[in-house]
């Protein structure tokens, strides 16, 4: 079908009257098409952001590693841009797991994520982002689906048996009446995924203009010359089912079509085309095309309507590697048609190692030693590697997101691309046909040329995040700004006195804090004759809403044993942990037994957010002692207390010391008896990982949230004394990563030894080449036997992208 069309469009290319005057962005003489290109140049340039992750399925208490690349531009360079990067672990309802903050230097940072024991089984996705990020929407956003624990057995079939929703796409966007257009189609099943169907076109008199079969995951095309008076439907054709009819689009009267043809190895040509009609009416009126790529434009061209077709050949080499977006013009300035193209250049980045061999034996030493390359010419760059155990995992090499596809595809492009890595692996001129069949089902995500043509600039409302900062307000206690207040800021765990001045309107900020992990801060204010009668409002940390996203997992039917018996290892490693002190007990009935309903809060100084801990003691249940402690003996579960009053987390091996957050203020647990127990809104009890893990080292043993009660509620609390001139608050910083371990084993495995059973055998995200474009890394393999997986991904100095899978048999 394809070489068809080319064969169609090199004749016509070869007989044509007018070739296109070529010319680049500037030297036009028209005053629109300069004007365009202009306003398109003033956008501001977006960054993307790609984790490279260790893998994409994890088990009972597993560590997700990851590196983050961000770049910026056409040519993907890292970004110096953003300092800060965002990256959230999400569940499958939409709920925040865990957010976790990371320091970028030049665009490059690395941390861990680990799951809490707790977790439930199912899909949950990684989302990243930086603040300049969100001036483009969420959609922008890197979103990934990860895997926790396997598949349960009873889900991996469906008898679903639905009819999959089916669209015709027209090239360009539009069918017109008398010209010969290509037609897309795209079939999706209820599961989401492309759906292969094949069937006829026909005309309102029951005549077959057409037959179609989709070639690609539910992709394909066909030709169609629509005419006057008629409308058109597709009868489909699914084996087992009744046929059914969907209409096609309907055709205009007049217009204009614009026409890729992608398939030569250097050239794109462009073909606009239009009818009798719209040549008598519009004869000598001129238009436009303009080409770009991430927002600058790499071609432009001018005609005139003197004929029935309009041709000009483009050369490749003109533009980056990437997605390029053409889009057709009226003398008017209203965008007509667009297509999109993906354009593959030689400048992919190639990795050379001759030190693994094919084969090795358990806790054997590997060395390896890259060369990268591009074009044969050596370069320096930054890269990560990824060695896992893939008799034990699931891979699949087309479903992978990978560097590669991420950043030149999937993050161009909108909704759920399916086997993304396809279009990157062993590329053939089928496979290129293929994506040419995705470029014309599949919508563009930058950008509307509506919003650049009457907002040249769009409103920016993040400016990039170079540092963390703490921003907010100091007031009288009338509430009015005090300006030009001092404030100190005081950090007691590593000496630190910051000062500074607020503005006119009594707004403070302190840039470039560099705290690792959660920080007890301290801020005093002060007015500029000295009194510290004042108010501080410290701005609270805004995050964008998470919304449901078309990120999934595809589960290949050679993977659902894999699947089914993680699922397995997930469930009895969990029921060795929370069941290994308990007993087994004869059957016991229990009558006229009923919960008591939690309690819930209505406001709270918890990190998580109100209800979110492992037990709630309202202030109420806790009155008639002489101290804290003694009401709170016997109603925490799991803590004890020491002599003085301090907290003890007994499901720590030894107990560990667990700290008192009051109001945001954390304390050392001997102050719990320092407070009136009348005074006490709340206690809300953290010990599992889940909830202590946004408080970082702070809450390493358990933490004790307590809230005090504050008055204007209607809830009966008593009003609190507010401090004057002083605030306190556990100030979130950068993420402090852990080191991957990596075993030495000395000699083979010995029966008395437990067996290292991992299936990340080894994760490093700092493997920089030198000017030679070498480096080299070395580890052990574990106890595990099975097919080694070794995933190197990475980008050079100039942005060029690359990513290698090396793999060899431990037995």
């Amino acid at each position: 079908m394809f070489n068809k069309f080319r064969t169609i469009f090199q004749l016509l290319f070869t007989i044509t009257f007018l070739l296109a005057s070529k010319s680049t962005y500037g030297q036009s003489d028209t005053s629109f098409l300069a004007s365009t290109v202009n306003k398109l140049n003033r956008q501001p340039a977006q960054e993307k952001v790609y984790l490279h992750l260790d893998r994409f399925d994890y088990g009972f208490g597993d560590t997700i590693w990851y590196k983050a690349y961000t770049v910026i531009g056409q040519h993907h360079q890292l970004s110096a841009l953003s300092g800060v990067l965002y990256v959230e672990l999400i569940s499958s309802k939409d709920s925040l797991i865990t957010r976790q903050i990371v320091h970028l230097i030049s665009g490059i940072g690395w941390s861990d994520i680990p799951l809490p024991i707790t977790l439930k089984q199912g899909l949950y996705r990684i989302r990243a982002y930086t603040r300049w990020m969100e001036n483009f929407g969420t959609s922008g956003f890197y979103d990934q689906a990860i895997r926790i624990g396997g598949v349960a057995p009873d889900l991996t079939s469906s008898s679903l048996n639905k009819k999959p929703d089916i669209q015709f796409l027209p090239e360009g966007g539009r069918l017109v009446n008398g010209v010969r257009s290509k037609v897309a189609v795209k079939s999706v099943g209820v599961n989401g995924l492309g759906e292969d169907i094949k069937g006829t076109i026909e005309d309102n008199e029951g005549n077959i203009v057409a037959d179609f079969a989709t070639q690609h995951l539910g992709m394909g095309a066909f030709a169609l010359t629509t005419q006057n008076g008629k409308t058109y439907k597709a009868k489909i054709n699914i084996p087992g089912e009744d046929s059914f009819t969907v209409p096609l689009p309907a055709a205009e009267a007049e217009g204009y079509t614009l026409t890729l043809n992608n398939s030569p190895k250097d050239s794109i040509y462009i073909k606009v085309a239009v009818n009798e009609k719209l040549l008598n009416e519009q004869k000598d009126s001129s238009f436009c095309i303009i080409a770009q790529s991430n927002g600058k434009v790499y071609y432009t061209s001018q005609g005139k309507l003197e004929n029935l077709a309009y041709l000009a050949k483009v050369e490749k080499g003109r533009f980056p590697t990437g997605v390029a977006q053409f889009t057709l013009f009226s003398q008017k300035g209203e965008p007509l048609a667009e297509r999109l193209a993906f354009i593959k250049n030689a400048d992919t980045l190639q990795f050379n190692q001759e030190s693994i061999s094919k084969n090795y034996t358990t806790r054997q030493k590997v060395s390896v030693s890259l060369q990268t390359e591009n074009n044969s010419k050596p370069v320096s760059g930054s890269f990560s590697v990824a060695v896992s155990n893939e008799s034990n995992t699931v891979s699949n090499e087309n479903n992978e997101s990978t560097i590669l596809n991420n950043l030149l595809l999937t993050s161009e492009l909108k909704g759920y691309i399916e086997q993304p890595n396809y279009y990157f692996t062993d590329v053939n001129e089928q496979k290129l046909a293929d994506l040419d069949l995705l470029m014309l089902t599949q919508g563009y995500r930058r950008f509307e040329w509506k919003q650049v043509l009457n907002s040249p600039v769009p409103p920016i409302s993040y400016q990039p995040e170079k540092t963390l900062d703490l921003s907010g307000t100091i007031r009288s206690n009338s509430n009015k700004p005090i300006p030009h207040g001092s404030l100190t800021l005081m950090v007691a765990k590593q000496n630190l006195l910051l000062d500074t001045t607020a503005n006119e309107s009594g707004r403070f900020i302190f840039k470039d804090l560099a705290f690792n992990d959660t920080t007890g801060l301290v801020l005093k204010a002060r007015k500029v004759n000295g009194n510290d009668n004042i108010k501080i409002t410290i701005d609270t940390p805004r995050y964008p809403v998470i919304t449901s996203a078309n990120v999934r997992l595809q589960t290949q039917p050679q993977n659902i044993e894999i699947l089914k018996q993680q699922y397995v290892d997930y469930q009895a490693a969990a029921d060795k942990i929370f069941l290994k002190d308990g007993k087994t007990l004869k059957q016991v009935n229990i009558k006229g037994y009923k919960r008591a309903e939690a309690p819930i809060i209505v406001n709270s100084a918890n990190l998580n957010g109100p209800n979110r801990a492992d037990q709630i003691i309202m202030g109420d249940k806790i009155d008639g002692c002489i101290t804290i402690s003694d009401c709170l003996q016997g109603k925490v579960y799991g803590v004890t207390f020491a002599g003085d009053g301090a907290p003890l987390n007994l499901r720590k091996s030894p107990p560990a010391k667990m700290t008192v957050i009051v109001d945001g203020i954390v304390l050392y647990g001997s102050h719990l008896n320092d407070l009136n127990a009348s005074d006490i809104y709340s206690i809300e009890v953290l010990r599992s990982g889940a909830y202590t893990a946004i408080y970082g080292s702070i809450a390493g043993g358990g933490a004790l949230v307590i809230t005090m009660k504050h008055g204007g509620e209607g809830d009966g609390r008593i009003p609190a004394k507010p401090l004057f001139g002083l605030a306190t608050l556990a100030f979130k910083g950068y993420y402090k990563a852990k080191d991957f371990y990596c075993p030495k084993y000395p000699h083979p495995k010995t029966d008395a030894e437990k067996p290292d059973l991992h299936n990340t055998i080894y994760w490093n995200p700092n493997i920089i080449t030198d000017k030679d474009g070498k480096a080299s890394f070395e580890y052990f393999n574990n106890d595990t036997k099975g097919t080694y997986r070794v995933v190197v991904e990475g980008i050079d100095d100039d942005g060029n992208l690359g990513r290698q899978i090396f793999s060899y048999e431990v037995k």
